[in-house]
This record gives C-alpha cells, sequence and structure tokens, in this order.
C-alpha cells in the first residue's frame, strides 16, 4: 500500500480551438439585404478554464482601466459614463449612438452555433469609455461601448447553466446616425419606422469603421468575451478537430489534462521501506470561455494579423483568469514617480517621431535598431521631460539650505548659485557628460533638444561619423578614480558597465550641483572586473547589484536616492538618481557655519572630509580598477602577436641553399 502526500495545484494547459475560417467574408459591393448578411453573432474561439464565473469578471473589471496593458498602442483610458444596475432607460440613454434594433441584436443570448434561443437579456452593468492613443498625432481617440451581460440560457441536469458575456462595441457616428445628444425615444421611434434606413446605417457604418477607428481596433461591429459555467457534458464539440486549434491539450472533446511538471513525494512501498517517486494529477476543468464576433459578411477578410490580434486577446484572458484563481497578480511597478505619465508620453512621441524611422533604417552597426533605438528614444525623453521640470522649478534644488551652506563653507560661490538660477529662470538648457556612451545616439539626441553635452566611450562606434558635427563624442578611456566634471550639469550612466559604480563618486567628487542618473546592467565592481554577489540572492542578482549601487550612493557619497523605473523595452530599466546632497549637522542647521571662530573646518568641512574617506576606503577595499580593454585593442593585440610568431617561425627556419646546374 503506498501513501503519497496530496499533490499541489497545478497549471491548467491552455487548449483553444478557432473558427476563423467559419466567418462571413462578403466584398463591399454586395448588398446587406440577403438574409444571411444581417448582422450576428458569431462564435471565433473557445477554450476550457479552471476558473469560476467571479474570476471572470474580475479580470474584466479591471480590463476596463488597465487597457493600455491589454494593448500597447493606447496610453490612457477615460470613463464617460458607468451605469450599475440602474434599469433599462438608464443603460439604454448611454447606448445614445444605437439604435433599438441593433441594440436588440448586440445584446441576444446566442450566436450562430446555437439560435435555439434568441432571447435578449438586459446588461447589469453599462460602460462608456474613452481610448486614448500613445501616437496622439496619429491615432484618432475612439469611444467605446462595453455592456455586461448575465443570463440563463439553456439547461443540463443539474439545471439551468449560466452564460455571461462581456460585450465591446465601438462607437461610429456617420452621416446619417442619430446625434448622441438625441434621446433614446427618439431614435427608438425614427428607427423602428424605417427598416430600410437600418440597412443602410449598417453598411455605412463599416464604411465609417474602416477610415475612422484607429489600427490597433479591430474593423468589426463588435466583440464580446462570455463565460458558460461547465455542464456535465461539454459544449456541443462542433467537429473542432478539424478546426485551428491552439495550445497543448488533447483535442479529444473531453479537454482532460495532466500536469507538466511532476512532483517528488515519498513513497511507501509494501516492504515499509520508503522510495523517492512522481506523481502527476489531474486538473479540473470549471467553465468555458468564448470569443464571439458582431459581422454582416462586409467586413472583408479576416487576416492573419487581425486574426493574431485576437488570438493573443483571448490567451491574456485565459491567463489573467488562471493567475487570478492562484491569487497571483502580475506586478505592477509604480513608474512616473520622477516625471508624470502625460508629459514623458508627449515627449517620446515627439522624439520618435523626430528620430525613429531615420534611425532604425539607416543603422550601420550590428545590433538591432529596433531595440537600441527606441531603447535611447525613451530615455532620452525621460531625461528631456525631467529637465524640463528641473528648470521650471518643478524639480529645483537651488533654493535649499544645503546651497546657503555650501556658499557659507566656500565650497560654492554664490555667483555660482546665482547663475544656476539664472538659468533657470532664461530656460538654459542642462549640461550634460554621457559615461560608456556606446552607440552615442542618446548623446545625439539630447544634443539635438539643445542640450550641450558630451558622449564618452572607449571606442568610436561606425554610426558616430553619420551624426555630425552638432554631436560631441569622445574616444578614450577614463580612468574614474582620477575624474572629475566640474563643467557639466548631470552626468549620465547608461548601462555603462564597470563605469556604473562609479557615476555617483565621480559627481560626488565634481562640483557640488552636479546631479547624476545611472541606469545599471552588467554587472561590475570598482575595480572593473566582474561584481561577486555573496552567497543567496532571493530577489535576484539585478536587484542585489542595484543595492549595491544604492549603497554607494547613499552611505558611501551621501546622496538622496531617487529611483524611476523607466519605460524602456529592456529587463534593465532601473534609473538610481542623485539630485541632492544630504549634509549631516547637529542641533539646528540654520545656526551650523562652515569655519568655526577658532578658524578650524565647520561640520560641513568635516562631513565632505568624511565622505573623501569613505570613497577611499571602498576603493582600497575594492582594488585598483584595471580598465577594460576595448574589442577593437583586443583584435589589434591578437593579430600583433600572431604576426609575432610567424616571424619567428621564419627566423627559426634554416635556410634552403640551392645550388645552381
Amino acid at each position: 500500500m503506498s501513501s503519497i502526500e496530496p499533490a499541489a495545484q497545478v497549471d491548467f494547459v491552455y487548449d483553444a480551438s478557432f473558427y476563423f475560417e467559419d466567418l462571413p467574408s462578403r466584398s463591399n459591393d454586395q448588398g446587406l439585404d440577403e438574409p444571411h448578411l444581417r448582422p450576428a453573432w458569431y462564435i471565433t474561439a473557445r477554450a476550457p478554464v479552471p476558473f469560476s464565473e467571479d474570476v471572470f469578471w474580475n479580470v474584466l473589471e479591471r480590463w476596463i482601466l488597465e487597457a493600455p496593458s491589454i494593448i500597447p498602442p493606447i496610453a490612457k483610458v477615460e470613463i464617460l459614463h458607468d451605469y450599475t444596475q440602474q434599469g433599462d432607460d438608464d443603460h439604454g440613454s448611454v447606448a445614445s449612438s444605437y439604435t433599438s434594433s441593433d441594440l436588440a441584436q448586440l445584446l441576444v443570448e446566442t450566436s450562430t452555433d446555437n439560435s435555439k434561443n434568441n432571447s435578449n437579456s438586459n446588461p447589469f452593468r453599462t460602460i462608456r469609455r474613452r481610448l486614448l492613443p500613445k501616437r496622439a498625432n496619429k491615432d484618432p481617440v475612439m469611444e467605446e461601448q462595453l455592456f455586461f451581460v448575465r443570463s440563463s440560457q439553456g439547461s443540463s441536469s443539474n439545471g439551468s447553466s449560466s452564460r455571461s458575456h462581456a460585450v465591446f462595441a465601438p462607437i461610429v457616428r456617420s452621416s446619417t446616425s442619430p446625434s448622441p445628444s438625441s434621446s433614446h425615444s427618439d431614435r427608438t421611434e425614427s428607427n423602428e419606422g424605417n427598416q430600410s434606413q437600418e440597412h443602410d446605417l449598417n453598411r455605412d457604418f463599416m464604411t465609417q469603421a474602416k477610415s475612422l477607428l484607429p489600427f490597433y481596433y479591430p474593423k468589426v461591429r463588435g466583440f464580446r468575451y462570455g463565460y458558460g459555467a461547465d455542464p456535465e457534458e461539454a459544449p456541443e464539440d462542433r467537429d473542432d478537430h478539424d478546426h485551428d486549434h491552439d495550445g497543448e491539450g488533447e483535442s479529444d472533446g473531453c479537454f482532460e489534462y495532466k500536469d507538466e511538471e511532476e512532483k517528488e513525494v515519498e513513497i511507501e512501498k509494501q516492504d515499509g521501506t520508503k522510495a523517492a517517486g512522481k506523481v502527476k494529477a489531474m486538473s479540473k476543468r470549471l467553465g468555458w470561455i468564448t470569443l464571439e464576433l458582431f459581422l454582416a459578411g462586409d467586413e472583408g477578410e479576416f487576416t492573419e494579423k487581425m486574426q493574431y490580434a485576437f488570438k493573443e486577446l483571448f490567451k491574456k484572458l485565459y491567463k489573467w483568469g488562471v493567475n487570478t484563481t492562484k491569487g497571483f497578480t502580475k506586478s505592477r511597478v509604480q513608474h512616473d514617480i520622477m516625471v508624470p505619465k502625460e508629459l514623458y508620453l508627449a515627449t517620446y512621441a515627439r522624439l520618435k517621431e523626430t528620430h525613429a524611422q531615420r534611425w532604425v533604417q539607416s543603422w550601420p552597426e550590428k545590433t538591432d535598431p529596433t531595440k537600441f533605438v527606441f531603447e535611447d528614444i525613451a530615455i532620452a525623453s525621460w531625461l528631456v521631460a525631467l529637465w524640463e521640470l528641473e528648470r521650471t522649478g518643478q524639480r529645483s534644488d537651488l533654493d535649499n539650505d544645503d546651497n546657503k551652506n555650501a556658499i557659507e563653507q566656500g565650497q560654492v560661490q554664490e555667483d555660482d548659485i546665482n547663475g544656476c538660477k539664472k538659468r533657470k529662470r532664461e530656460s538654459q538648457k542642462q549640461t550634460f557628460v554621457d559615461l560608456g556612451c556606446g552607440n552615442g545616439l542618446l548623446t545625439h539626441i539630447l544634443n539635438q533638444e539643445g542640450h550641450k553635452g558630451i558622449g564618452i566611450d572607449i571606442v568610436a562606434r561606425k554610426v558616430w561619423d553619420i551624426y555630425g558635427p552638432g554631436t560631441s563624442l569622445e574616444a578614450k578611456t577614463v580612468i574614474p578614480n582620477e575624474t572629475v566634471f566640474n563643467n557639466v550639469d548631470w552626468i549620465i550612466g547608461n548601462h555603462a558597465d564597470e563605469l556604473a559604480p562609479w557615476i555617483p563618486i565621480i559627481a560626488a567628487r565634481s562640483k557640488p550641483l552636479t546631479r547624476f542618473a545611472v541606469i545599471p546592467c552588467c554587472f561590475f565592481d570598482l575595480n572593473g572586473s566582474r561584481h561577486q554577489f555573496p552567497k543567496g540572492a532571493p530577489e535576484g542578482k539585478y536587484k542585489a547589484y542595484q543595492e549595491y549601487i544604492s549603497g554607494i550612493i547613499t552611505d558611501t557619497c551621501g546622496y538622496d536616492l531617487q529611483t524611476e523605473i523607466l519605460r524602456i523595452p529592456s529587463t534593465k530599466n532601473v534609473a538610481l538618481v542623485g539630485m541632492i546632497r544630504k549634509r549631516k549637522r547637529g542641533g539646528d542647521s540654520s545656526s551650523s557655519s562652515s569655519i568655526n571662530d577658532d578658524g578650524t573646518d565647520g561640520e560641513d568641512g568635516v562631513e565632505d572630509r568624511s565622505m573623501e574617506k569613505r570613497i577611499h576606503a571602498l576603493v582600497q577595499k575594492s582594488g585598483v580598477f584595471v580598465a577594460r580593454v576595448s574589442d577593437k585593442d583586443k583584435q589589434a593585440l591578437q593579430k600583433s602577436k600572431q604576426a609575432a610568431k610567424l616571424l619567428a617561425r621564419e627566423a627559426d627556419s634554416p635556410l634552403v641553399v640551392t645550388q645552381q646546374p
């Protein structure tokens, strides 16, 4: 007799079937008076799920406001109306862009695969929202109507099986459409009295939709996600073995799944001994999700791109439901702490319009332009927006007590502070140095935006020659322990490799108002070698390396650390920023002075010397910095060694003397 401990919760296998080949497809010149061309719901996808209807609605609730997470081209969602359990009149007044017949068809319970019961259900929630695109200068703003419907359909041996739908319908106004300001009753009377106008409206709807809807929105009259509780038997199979199948499960109609990962358990054998063993646990299906499209046949061909988009959305619905069941929600890091989202997105859209197409098409490097070009544009957008806030005083550190004490201490002249204030008033743009600039595109964009600065890297790149004289780039080796920059406002380290941990130190040793932003990537120590992590990094090496550099920023260099999670196409997207230097003072800071009555240094001077001692101790502990040899120099060195070996062989070879006949 074996004793096996209970198996853990197992992952349900995604197994969806799609029916795009069954959808109607007609050209626009074919009439809509044919019965089969009247708008109707067509089943498009179906998949078994291990979550309940409550989870389904929980996911849809999140999707209302988190549209940018579902459809990346969307920047923001505005809720215009949200009516819950208000009655027919309230829901109808919100659906002002629909005739009574259109609304009835949108809310019909069944689709073309099950037309036994075509009764309508009233929505228990009606939402109207506005979708704002990221590319505001290219893509139109659109409005969308959402209906949440819960109904009962059919029956099983266990009683009625519930059927729920979330209907999404685009708002497209045409010249023949009723005015949005007209009342629901007025529209009902006008459209019920004129059936031919309704057909014209249907044709006009799709014509307008194809020209007015943004590229990312499907050109259909509507689509809906459905949930059906699982009866004793599976839904009608519709011979789905011959349809497009997307998933890892068995397409045998019963949809029984086993977990891919086996769980190790201790098994007791008949002789009483115990041995390690593995078991598999069966998953449990609780219901089905569906995707249906509201079509009339004039939508045209469903391209592979459109099919892919619907498949991805359907899979997201499944995954979000499964993760919600497990109690897992995707970690939503807090973006836009230092720069408001609206300002960043507007800056990014402008810089992308200016630089993206040119450099993606003419990129001379071997690296992937679709990654590096957009990443540098995104980082430049964040810096430009941050510096704009700094210039306008929303992030000004020029009037704080630290600067007053810096003047008293003699670290900085009052004229320098006044010069900074004057630059702020005159909106003079910040200067910078970009250490480890690589391809130099970030430096180029910042120069193009009017920020004077230079990019430095150990070796030049091909693309440097293309930027032109307006971009300042220099190829040289930086010895960080001997480097300061007293003529720049900001020091940037975007994936600066071995210079990354040095950037706060260089900034602290430069002029008192020097700020910095470092985006760590590869893990290097202060001595230029790979950083050695202590045993056990439970949150991952990247997080541990951030903490290592953060310690240098705060404990060693005395900066107030600010952190921003950047919106860039990279997993290494954390910016560590130092804008304010901390100063330790005893007692009342307003009474502290930099020089005591006996002529000795004040507390601020002692603190700065203490900071330098901390830096020196840290550098001594890490060892002497050894500059990295560039790939170009490595190749040259290798060639010279090969040439030396060849010469040595020739020198050791005996001379062959040829005798004349």
